[in-house]
Parts: C-alpha cells; sequence; structure tokens
C-alpha cells in the first residue's frame, strides 16, 4: 500500500525542483523552513507571487475550501495544484485572480 503522507511529500519535492529549474531561485518544503505557512495550507516557499498547495490524491478535493483556507493578501495569488495517478497534474486558482494574470500579461504584450 502506498503511505499517502510520503506521496505527497514526493510531489512536493518534484514540483519544487521543477520551479526551481525554470525560473530559479531556492524553492523549499514549508514543512521543512515556515511552520506558519504550512499551517496555512502553503507548500513550498520561494515561488513568489504564489502561494501554492499542492495535493496528490486520487478522489476529488474541495477546491474552494482549500483555496479558502490559504492567506488571503494583496501581494500573493493561490493556487492549488492537483495531481492524480496516470494524468497531468492541473492548476486551479480564482476566476479574478486568473483574469489579473491575463489581464498583465496582455499590458507586457505576452498576449
Amino acid at each position: 500500500m502506498i503511505n499517502a503522507r510520503q506521496k505527497g511529500k514526493r510531489f512536493e519535492l518534484k514540483i519544487a525542483k521543477v520551479w526551481q529549474r525554470m525560473f530559479g531561485g531556492t524553492v523549499e518544503r514549508t514543512g521543512y523552513v515556515n511552520q506558519k505557512l504550512d499551517d496555512q495550507g502553503v507548500d513550498l516557499t520561494g515561488t513568489d507571487p504564489f502561494y501554492l498547495q499542492l495535493k496528490a490524491h486520487e478522489r476529488s478535493i474541495d477546491i474552494h475550501s482549500i483555496l479558502q483556507r490559504m492567506p488571503q493578501d494583496s501581494e500573493h495569488y493561490n493556487v492549488v495544484i492537483h495531481k492524480r495517478n496516470h494524468q497531468a497534474p492541473i492548476a486551479a486558482l480564482t476566476l479574478e485572480d486568473f483574469l489579473e494574470l491575463v489581464e498583465m500579461m496582455k499590458k507586457n504584450g505576452v498576449l
């Protein structure tokens, strides 16, 4: 049987490595370096301007509740990344945050 806790930690480490490779900096698990953020549902540090909650669950998760429990500030975007076996991970954020990001991309000529 797969240990769900270990599966979650492996997923966090995988995403941390991907983030570092793509964007640089130092990305660490909050359970290791920042207990306060970990308690608020943030799994990785060093991913500014994003707070990331990572879930490796086969069952459906309540993304709305997870996003609501995460810190609410104007400097970060809360994102839940959910993975199921044999499927690509998906990222979820509020529509308001998504539209703000698209607007910034348009203003900067990315879109």
